[in-house]
């Protein structure tokens, strides 16, 4: 007599979960806006605190930097 062994994969509807048309992803969606925010004040202090010669040093003027942290365009 043999055995088979099979592999089982549980869903979240089969652990009993269901998703209720989106109910958590407002909230997933809060938690990105505010991780967003804070990376967007992260480039900014780091960029407003840099001198005018440094600022020059990349090419960017201090004028621009609120464009460039709202549009992401410089990577650290």
């Amino acid at each position: 007599m043999g055995y088979c062994m099979s592999t089982l994969i549980l869903t979240d509807e089969a652990r009993g979960f269901k998703r209720r048309n989106g109910f958590f992803r407002p909230v997933a969606e809060l938690f990105a806006g505010i991780r967003l925010a804070r990376a967007m004040a992260h480039r900014y202090d780091v960029l407003s605190n840099l001198s005018d010669a440094q600022l020059d040093a990349r090419g960017i003027k201090r004028e621009e930097i609120p464009s460039i942290v709202v549009n992401g365009k410089y990577e650290f």
